[in-house]
């Protein structure tokens, strides 16, 4: 049965009953009219008012029926328009992680049934699409990374070449640098190819969280000091984490090279670790360039850069949040940007703790 013909049957079920209601009401009614009639004539009946018969029809039989009416069609409409709300839900719960889920389905052949069977199809043929994305970006960082090898390897061989010339040297120099840049960005796609594929190979043990934070604030403080900044550790609660240690000083690397590279001359750089409700929570801050709310969205997005009108000058391929984010996730966190009141940038890392 169609859900056009389904809606329209509740509704024919709804008003009979409704009818039927009516009906009985007014028999009642009309009954006790020929009673008053022959137990006292004409004139009893002709005592009563038109006005009080119909508000007693009314009050009696219409209001009842409209009663039984709005809610016995409420309850119908909601059955019939449940299967909507299911899809619903299940729609907006699709993303990447289960376009391998199919939908359950009806099985009644009726509209909703024949949309679950097309949008089946979709998330088949997004699933492949991404698979094979996925597979491609695999597969081509690594034939590029041998090739890649090999040429880093001759420029270096021809650069301690005595015979070379200095100016050659010099030209062999800029292109050993972009060779390294395109070797990273080849490493970087290779990563996340991995991880979208959930080939990552994973050492998990109780990290300590509060010593990679303070190693890592040895680093941020030389990376900082090209710009003049001093980093501040706010707080450094003892925390420990469930995870990659390598994989995890990753993750803290990326977050301060950025919060260095996308800041300001003698700006600031503020690094809190604390412990809240169960989870470790890591906290970044700098006084860097605040993205607008659009392009807050897309921070995560691979090979995006920022704001085109700042981002431009800085290096880096535009890889190093979304590899960041990936190692969250892999540990079962979360990473999220955020603009504070006062203009600064926030990146905030939680992570469950370590019992």
């Amino acid at each position: 049965m169609t859900l056009r013909r389904r809606i329209v049957s509740y509704y024919a079920v709804t008003l009979s009953v409704s009818l039927v209601l009516v009906a009985f009401l007014s028999w009642f009614e009309f009954n006790e009219q020929r009673n008053v009639v022959l137990e006292g004539g004409i004139s009893a009946v002709l005592k009563e008012s038109p006005l009080q018969e119909a508000l007693e029809i009314v009050l009696l039989g219409g209001i009842p029926a409209i009663l039984l009416g709005i809610i016995g069609g409420s309850l119908l409409m909601g059955r019939a328009l449940r299967p909507i709300e299911e899809l619903t839900e299940a729609l907006e719960k699709t993303d990447i992680s289960n376009l391998s889920q199919p939908v359950p389905r009806s099985g009644n052949g009726d509209e909703l049934d024949r949309t679950t069977t097309v949008f089946n199809h979709m998330k088949e043929r997004l699933g492949n699409s991404f698979t094979q994305s996925r597979e491609f970006t695999l597969h081509a960082s690594h034939e590029l990374k041998t090739p890649l090898t090999i040429l880093h390897g001759t420029l270096e061989q021809m650069m301690g070449d005595d015979a070379t010339p200095p100016a050659q040297r010099e030209r062999l120099t800029s292109m050993l640098e972009e060779v390294q840049r395109l070797s990273s960005i080849v490493g970087q796609l290779m990563f996340l190819a991995k991880a979208d594929a959930g080939l990552l190979d994973a050492a998990l043990t109780e990290v300590p969280l509060h010593d990679l934070v303070r190693d890592l604030m040895e680093d941020l403080s030389h990376l900082a000091s090209v710009k003049g900044i001093a980093p501040v550790l706010d707080s450094c609660q003892p925390v420990a984490v469930l995870g990659d240690r390598m994989r995890l000083r990753q993750l803290l690397i990326i977050l301060a090279d950025n919060a260095v590279k996308h800041n300001q001359q003698d700006g600031s750089i503020r690094v809190a670790l604390s412990r809240q409700e169960g989870k470790a929570v890591f906290r970044i801050i700098n006084t860097g360039h605040a993205l607008s709310r659009e392009l807050s969205k897309r921070v995560f997005e691979r090979f995006f850069r920022g704001d085109p009108a700042h981002g431009s000058s800085v290096e880096g391929s535009g890889l190093g949040l979304s590899i960041a984010e990936s190692i969250a996730k892999s540990h079962h966190g979360s990473l999220n940007y955020d603009v504070l009141s006062d203009g600064r940038t926030q990146l905030t890392l939680v992570l469950p703790c370590q019992q």
